[in-house]
């Protein structure tokens, strides 16, 4: 038996491999891929993917045929590494695992008439992302890939094959990691150029499948970067997208692994329509990318560049937690509030050098976009349209949301397009929304703002007009900073929607 042949870095992301002699004859094997006996590990930060017990055994590799993987990952190739986007709408902040995981059961459990369809968009989903939807008959870690932003997501979870045999078990925790596209790509690509050049000796009959895999290798090596990019958008407003870059002469800047087919960075337009809805308007695409443009050429200040942070990545922990401990550090920095009786967030994003802009567009599912980073002008855009932002206390909170983006959401790039939405991800909108309300509802600045003791439902209108946030935000944040307990929220709730 030959040694496991190694891509990439255990540290980060390694997929090992080897052919190993099958002891059944040609014949009581699957016509299709039976000659590609081996094994595989996948190991992530040094965590072994693959690892299981087998009654008393542990092994780190799990052994079947080769051949489904690798054509499963040539098939999906461009799904995996550049697809970000859940196929159904997804509140969760969960790891894309166990967020596949929970809406195909949420969904088979359904009697709803939609259902079937929205399952089947799921499932879809899982076939272009899941490792098990390789082969159904191999026993396979419960492992998702898909792009998040410029990096690769790799989620798994506990759960363990349904037709597992008896002492079979899966050794994982659940778990989630992001990585340099390039540290995914490259391995991946490396081994699917193993498998074609170095199988293992095959009968006239089997050589077929290699030659296709082959073929399948060529093609995705000529894939265009235009192609590639269109896996990022859905197809609809990736065209809106292609049709207002191409009017306004904008150069691609989307940057490729080499060599593997892969973008490692995604052009800032493309990019910045990640969080939109999928069914926005031309004129808005192109408001938006007029917006962009505007903003081309210039930089930060220095009070903004010692502020910004690009090592946050996405959230790992609760990301309330994660984004009310960076609105801590903020106000502490600036000095803020003071004796204020309301955090000046106009005054914030001046003195950091970042536009605003105040515009409509047609679509009120944008609430803002967040720009910055190297080769662009800080700016804050505020849709107008949205109803969130047609009072004061809603267009602060969205300065403050966007705010959190330009110092803490731009990524391995340096820069920053996002746009915020019901489509943006879940638990980077989460985080920001909880930095907004921390930054605007600091705990000292609550508590001399109000009588937490004999809190009623004048006080929370008096507190809020205070600090000029609206009453409902200011309910749910003392709830969710320990002030209130779960009577008093739920009956001053009542009293907020009555009034």
């Amino acid at each position: 038996m030959t040694d496991l042949v190694r891509f990439g870095d255990p540290g980060r992301f390694e997929i090992a491999v080897r052919w190993t002699h099958d002891h059944e004859p040609r014949e009581r094997r699957p016509a299709h891929g039976g000659w590609s006996t081996g094994e595989l590990r996948l190991t992530v930060g040094n965590y072994v993917l693959t690892r299981h017990e087998r009654g008393q055994k542990v092994c780190d590799t799990v052994q079947w045929y080769l051949l489904p993987v690798f054509e499963w990952l040539a098939k999906q190739w461009i799904s995996l590494l550049h697809e970000e986007r859940f196929g159904w709408r997804e509140n969760s902040a969960a790891p894309a695992a166990t967020a596949v995981f929970l809406a195909l059961r949420r969904l088979i459990d359904s009697h709803e008439a939609s259902s079937e369809a929205a399952y089947a968009r799921v499932q879809d989903w899982w076939f272009r992302h899941a490792l098990r939807a390789a082969d159904s008959s191999a026993l396979y870690p419960d492992v998702v890939i898909r792009r998040f932003i410029d990096d690769v997501e790799i989620s798994w979870t506990a759960r363990q094959p349904i037709h597992a045999p008896d002492g079979f078990r899966f050794a994982l925790s659940p778990g989630a990691a992001t990585l340099p596209i390039a540290e995914v790509a490259g391995p991946l690509w490396e081994a699917l150029a193993w498998a074609v050049s170095c199988p293992p000796q095959l009968e006239e009959r089997d050589r077929g499948s290699i030659v296709e895999l082959e073929r399948m290798i060529v093609d995705l090596a000529k894939l265009s970067t235009v192609t590639l990019e269109g896996a990022y958008l859905p197809r609809e407003l990736f065209q809106k997208v292609e049709e207002v870059r191409a009017e306004q002469g904008l150069q691609d800047k989307s940057v490729r692994v080499t060599p593997a087919p892969a973008i490692s960075r995604i052009d800032d337009a493309v990019l910045m329509f990640g969080g939109v809805n999928p069914d926005v308007g031309a004129s808005d695409a192109r408001d938006l990318i007029a917006l962009l443009i505007s903003q081309r050429g210039g930089t930060d200040n220095g009070a903004l560049s010692r502020l910004v942070k690009t090592s946050i990545g996405a959230p790992l922990s609760a990301p309330f937690e994660e984004g009310y401990e960076l609105a801590e550090e903020l106000l502490e920095a600036l000095e803020m509030p003071g004796d204020a009786s309301a955090v000046d967030i106009e005054g914030i994003v001046e003195r950091l050098g970042i536009d605003v802009v105040r515009k409509p567009l047609r679509t009120a599912t944008i609430r803002g976009v967040a720009i910055a980073g190297e080769g662009y002008a800080p700016a804050i855009f505020v849709n107008t349209t949205s109803l969130y932002n047609a009072i004061d206390a809603g267009r602060r909170f969205t300065m403050a949301h966007e705010l959190f983006h330009v110092l803490y959401d731009r990524e391995r790039a340096r820069r920053i397009t996002h746009t915020s939405g019901p489509w943006a991800a879940p638990g980077i909108e989460k985080r920001a929304n909880a930095f907004a309300a921390m930054l605007l509802m600091p705990r000292d600045l609550v508590r001399r703002s109000m009588p937490i003791e004999a809190l009623d439902r004048d006080g929370l209108f008096h507190a809020a007009s205070l600090m000029r946030v609206g009453p409902s935000a200011l309910l749910e944040h003392l709830y969710n900073i320990d002030l209130l307990d779960e009577i008093l929220r739920d009956e001053l709730r009542t009293l907020v929607s009555a009034r």
